[in-house]
């Protein structure tokens, strides 16, 4: 049992976020504790392995336009995995089944995306993806839906299963779910440019997984990560913050960082509570329940992609991500958390013979994030007017709590790299709080 001197700060989470703002304080010269729900450090992201191959069940993907996980990278030493050129594509339409070259697909995306992005010579409608803030007209394109923008375009029905399921696969949510703002901002963030911004979203990954990365950071900064530590409640005293675990074991710190995601802090009592605000944003939750499922196929002469529409099929796109000898390891994505198991073989067959009948998993995987009481989603993904709000409601700290994590992201939101940067900030917020307050004290005669 720790005592009330023992710890400056306690770290609420060991997700990228937790870890950055824990490892920031700790370079600061302040005794941090970190406290972990799972028996494992990362959060939403988990490399695994499956039939000899690694895997992630969560966050995947990086990019040099990502500048805080960028940097993590570089200083890393580890390297870097490019997934494989798309095969053959098959989409999904009224038509049924049928080939689209990649180009054609490709010309959709690009018009699409500049049309539902009301790209003009004028320029974007968010010049700058850090400062949404500055954004005039922000609280009207955060209450569109992103189906309320599609349903505004003249597309083509080729063009609007491609653009539909394309959209749907990056938000892990259904179109109707989400705010308009959300994905303007990864467009942004992105350069404005499609093959940027795929390439930024699914395209580079750290070759030994997330979870080797975040491992480093943990270990170089000799981090103190208490794993299997629940927590139940967050108490503000006279000195400081005490958190309880549902274990009964308390912790004493001047400052405490909540590195929890959004939809998880309507799980721990906060005494006194939070602003209502935070808390009916966390019972809202993002959008973000869809599916994510991996598999392995033997022996095939070219691979495949698919693409439909959501609705339509459980898996809105999916294509070949590692080739190894005749293996490939495929990733597929859909909007629905539920449509199938993606643990169960015989589950994930039925849905790729009815895909394409040369699809044939021998191995498969898959996390169901929906349900994992401690994320309770996939990556943070906001429904409409929950950017703006999230913006109003945690700016800054309540007292001695502080926020941090993905959905504070003021670039990258729903990243890796929206977490560290979160995480950098929060740690900054803390240490101007413990130095103002221990400047204030000085002066008391």
């Amino acid at each position: 049992m720790l005592t009330e001197s023992d710890n400056d700060v306690v770290v609420l989470g060991a997700g990228y976020a937790g870890v950055t703002a824990a490892r920031e304080l700790k370079a600061l010269g302040y005794q941090v504790a970190v406290l972990e729900a799972r028996d494992r450090i990362g959060g939403r992201v988990w490399t695994s392995e499956l039939a000899g191959t690694k895997i992630e069940y969560g966050a995947t993907w990086i990019h040099w336009f990502q500048p805080y996980v960028w940097a993590e990278f570089m200083r890393s030493g580890l390297s870097l995995h490019e997934d494989p050129w798309f095969p053959p594509i098959t989409i999904h339409s009224n038509d049924g089944p049928r080939s689209m070259e990649f180009e054609r697909f490709r010309q959709i995306l690009v018009s699409a995306w500049n049309a539902f992005a009301q790209t003009s010579s004028d320029g974007h409608l968010i010049e700058r993806p850090y400062h949404i803030e500055e954004l005039k007209n922000s609280r009207e394109l955060d209450a569109l839906s992103v189906q309320n923008v599609i349903d505004s375009l003249d597309m083509s029905a080729e063009e609007s299963v491609v653009f539909m399921a394309e959209i749907a696969v990056q938000m892990n949510a259904h179109p109707k779910d989400v705010s308009y703002l959300s994905q303007l901002r990864w467009w942004s963030a992105a350069g404005w440019d499609v093959a940027l911004m795929i390439d930024c979203l699914a395209r580079y990954k750290v070759d030994t997984g997330l979870s080797s990365l975040i491992d480093i950071m943990v270990e170089r900064s000799e981090l103190c990560v208490q794993l299997e530590k629940v927590v139940s409640k967050v108490e503000r005293t006279e000195k400081g913050v005490r958190i309880t675990t549902r274990c009964g074991e308390t912790w004493s710190a001047r400052k405490v960082v909540c590195a929890l995601p959004m939809n998880c802090l309507q799980d721990v009592e906060f005494d006194p509570p939070l602003a209502r605000e935070k808390i009916r944003l966390s019972e809202e939750e993002h959008a973000a329940k869809g599916m994510k499922v991996l598999f392995k196929t033997r022996g095939e002469s070219a691979g495949h992609a698919i693409v439909a529409a959501p609705g339509d099929k459980p898996i809105n796109l999916l294509n070949p991500i590692r080739v190894e000898g005749d293996d490939r390891l495929y990733v597929g994505f859909g909007v629905d958390g539920t449509a199938f198991d993606p643990n169960d073989l015989k589950e994930v067959n039925s849905v790729l013979s009815d895909l394409h009948p040369d699809l044939q998993a021998y191995a498969c995987a898959g996390h169901e994030w929906h349900k994992d009481k401690f994320s309770r989603g996939t990556w943070h993904m906001p429904r409409m007017t929950q950017n703006t709000r999230i913006a109003d409601a945690f700016d800054g700290p309540e007292g001695d709590v502080h926020f941090a994590g993905d959905y504070l992201g003021r670039g990258w939101m729903g990243f890796v790299d929206g977490a560290i940067e979160s995480g950098m900030l929060a740690a900054d917020e803390v240490h101007n709080g413990l130095v103002t307050t221990a400047e204030s004290r000085s002066k008391v005669p």
